[in-house]
């Protein structure tokens, strides 16, 4: 008995073509997003051990933080306290005679006045950007660039001493930096308002 065997019809070669690649394209998507989550979730226990592991150094007895750190430590911190309106902490980072100088030409406060005008207000927002240090003996001069969702690009300059309670502020001073092609402008408006303010007086 002769057996025949019917030859497929090329759609159908083709379904079967179409079918194998899909199958295989899944099979290639599914473990792209496995490698990538799995190298995410890396990444990101790696992260948590570095933290870990610099809180533990930082706690440390055999490790302690340097001035320059402790420094750096009292400047994020007084951004932290003002974000969250925790006045008391955040006062508390600066000595009493410290001087605080606002981006207003009138704003030269000593920390009574300063109390005042920061205390009912809800804070306010500014992320660090960079900052440079430089120490001189018992004093540290600090230049940082801010983000503010307020005001952009800004800019707080001072200087912390060393006390028997360790790094405190001194002066701190906010400005906003213009770009040298925008400084005419500028001080002309500034100049202009400063006058229309004269005159209503």
């Amino acid at each position: 008995m002769k057996l025949y065997f019917s030859s497929p019809k090329r759609t159908d070669i083709f379904k079967l073509s179409a079918f194998l690649l899909l199958t295989t394209s899944a099979f290639a998507t599914q473990a792209t997003e496995q490698q990538v989550e799995q190298q995410a979730t890396s990444k990101a226990n790696q992260a948590a051990n570095e933290t870990v592991n610099e809180a533990t150094a930082a706690k440390s007895p055999n490790k302690p933080l340097s001035d320059e750190q402790q420094a750096n430590q009292v400047l994020n911190n007084l951004h932290l306290y003002a974000a969250n309106a925790d006045w008391d902490k955040y006062f508390g980072l600066y000595t009493k005679s410290a001087i605080f100088i606002g981006t207003d030409a009138t704003e030269y406060w000593n920390m009574a006045q300063f109390e005042q005008y920061a205390r009912p207000t809800k804070g306010w927002h500014y992320t660090l950007k960079e900052r440079k240090t430089v120490r001189h003996e018992n004093v540290i001069v600090f230049d940082e660039l801010l983000d503010s969702t307020s005001y952009g690009l800004s800019r707080g300059t001072g200087t912390l001493i060393l006390t028997k309670d360790g790094w405190k502020i001194a002066q701190y001073h906010l400005s906003f930096p213009i770009p040298n092609d925008l400084a005419k402008n500028i001080t002309r408006l500034i100049e202009a308002h400063r006058k229309n303010k004269d005159t209503a007086q």
